[in-house]
């Protein structure tokens, strides 16, 4: 066969281990942020786990590289070592979790550095042997190509061909193989490309290129055990356990004795994440986003999504039309269009997280020309949307989340702003609970540098006085006071309108400390969150940890009533 088609199939067989290496990493990253937490924390040590097998592997194969002589032929087998490895990194995802968690709550708790030091250990488990097979290749595969006046020309072809085909990778991966077969599907089709790549280096490992020499050799058997033992693995079915349940349960065992009593109502992994709608033992229902509890249908959850709706809406005389960023369980937009608004328009980015919500809303019942569900980008949305609102309703959940901290910076309120009547207000949600006093202060600093002014309340619960806060914008700073709107509240809360037994007047009432607030405005040490400098996302993360890790006087391991 001539050259310059052997270097052809060369270059193809590398762009196919391109796809393969992304379609595993994206994979993995996906499991393991479920477990470890979708923060820029976690996805910098992920990369980095990732990026140091890669590197380790290099230096493993430049070493091989000087001393073997058949180097396709050895690359051949680093390919199918790549994918017999991956199954050892897929388990090492099925299964670490419930050690991770235990580990998170006795090392990792004891110091910032211990837990970082616990996530980066955890992903270099899982990657380190997959990820050194697939830095061995590039050494591998010069040296048995490459001469020395032809070196460079052959490094730049073989370098452009697997970025392209990691290009590729990422792109079937994010859009095709994670939607429809989910994660141990897409890491099936790794390994079956992973195999191909595998095929065509050794065909080309002899002077005549042979095709059906790898059929005829040891190794077929060897790719046909690797595929089968991926297909055979059961997918995991029952809810991720990772930093979001850390709250909530004393240990791994807790979660799974939980874990085992509910039903899974609804299951389909998406493009952002896993969503799960499950039946709880005490029948109550939870909108699962990953590995975060996104919300429930019992009536003390339901006094914050009602408030998120309802607070604004008192706070204005008109109701014609609502925005909430965010659908969750819907019980936010409901509110609103229960109380009669014209028009409510609800903006989730995350596909998967409508059908789920028919567990919680009764869409039959809805007049679609009075509220719907806009699939998108609440940023790109609300650039692009022409239309202006009485009420803008801000509740995207958990701030340390990467995907959603830029929904708590001065630039998107400002962009808010623009798409409110001149009567209108913007509400914003935080949860107090995971907030330091200062944090309040840079949230109510940023809001004032939108909007003149900025109205504080509380959601107060027992034991916890402004576990909740909501702060409310007005786009005119002449709006209803704070006291004409506590009383229209106070006067639907009476009416029993809410038909909730925990909505009660003292559960919401005007923030204590909003005095203290108003003198972070003129505070220069009172910094702004920004899209260039989003400091909520990372200080929320450590409050998280520190109050996760606190002792609580009951969790699910020891009252699970």
């Amino acid at each position: 066969m001539k050259t310059n088609t052997k270097t052809q199939l060369l270059l193809i067989a590398y762009a196919l281990s391109g796809v393969a290496a992304l379609v595993y990493q994206l994979g993995w990253i996906r499991e393991l942020s479920t477990m470890l937490g979708a923060t820029a924390y976690a996805s910098g040590i992920m990369l980095g786990a990732y990026m140091t097998g890669l590197g380790l592997g290099a230096v493993i194969g430049t070493v091989l590289a000087r001393k073997e002589l058949r180097h396709l032929l050895l690359a051949s087998r680093v390919e199918l070592t790549i994918a017999a490895f991956s199954i050892v990194a897929f388990l090492g995802i099925r299964y670490l979790p419930s050690l991770y968690f235990d580990w998170m709550r006795t090392v990792g708790a004891q110091s910032p550095t211990g837990f970082l030091s616990l996530q980066f250990a955890t992903c270099f488990l899982v990657m380190i042997l997959p990820t050194c097979a697939m830095g061995m290749t590039y050494p591998l595969i010069v040296r048995a190509v490459g001469r020395d006046e032809t070196i460079g020309a052959v490094s730049a072809k073989l370098y452009a061909v697997n970025t392209a085909g990691a290009i590729l990778g990422a792109l079937l991966a994010t859009f095709a193989f994670l939607p429809a077969v989910g994660v141990k599907g897409a890491l099936l089709l790794a390994a079956v490309f992973s195999v191909a790549a595998a095929w065509l280096f050794r065909a080309l490992a002899s002077k005549e290129v042979n095709l059906l020499s790898f059929f005829k050799s040891p190794d077929m058997a060897v790719a046909l055990v690797i595929v089968a033992i991926i297909a055979v693995i059961p997918p995991r079915t029952t809810s991720p356990l990772g930093l979001g349940q850390v709250f909530y349960y004393r240990n791994a065992a807790a979660f799974e004795e939980l874990a085992g009593q509910r039903e899974i109502l609804y299951d389909q992994e998406g493009i952002y994440s896993r969503v799960q709608v499950v039946r709880n033992p005490n029948g109550t229902r939870t909108l699962i986003n990953g590995a975060l509890d996104e919300g429930t249908d019992n009536d003390f959850d339901r006094v914050t999504t009602a408030m998120i709706a309802a607070v604004p809406a008192m706070s204005v005389e008109a109701s014609s039309s609502a925005l909430v960023v965010g659908l969750g369980t819907g019980y936010t937009s409901q509110t609103y269009y229960d109380m009669g608004f014209d028009k409510t328009t609800t903006i989730e980015i995350n596909p998967e997280v409508l059908p789920a919500s028919y567990f919680f809303i009764d869409w039959d019942s809805i007049a679609q020309e009075r509220w719907h569900v806009e699939v998108d980008d609440a940023r790109a949305y609300i650039l692009t949307s022409p239309d202006m609102y009485v009420c803008i309703s801000s509740e995207p959940s958990w701030p340390w989340s990467s995907g959603v901290a830029a929904l708590f910076t001065q630039e998107f309120m400002q962009a808010a702003r623009s798409h409110l009547e001149l009567d209108g207000v913007y509400c914003q949600w935080l949860p107090n609970y995971l907030l330091n006093f200062e944090d309040v202060e840079m949230m109510y600093k940023t809001m004032r540098q939108v909007f003149e002014r900025v109205d504080v309340w509380a959601i107060n619960f027992p034991g916890d006085d402004a576990a909740e806060l909501l702060m409310v914008g007005y786009n005119d700073p002449n709006g209803l006071s704070q006291d004409v709107v506590k009383r229209r509240l106070d006067e639907l809360i009476e009416v029993g309108y809410f038909d909730n037994e925990f909505i009660t007047p003292e559960r919401i009432t005007p923030y204590a400390e909003a005095t203290r607030l108003e003198q972070a405005v003129s505070d220069p040490s009172v910094p702004l969150n920004t899209d260039n400098h989003s400091r909520l996302e990372y200080r929320v993360f450590w409050n998280f940890v520190e109050r996760a890790f606190a002792p609580r006087a009951v969790t699910w391991g020891d009252n699970n009533e």
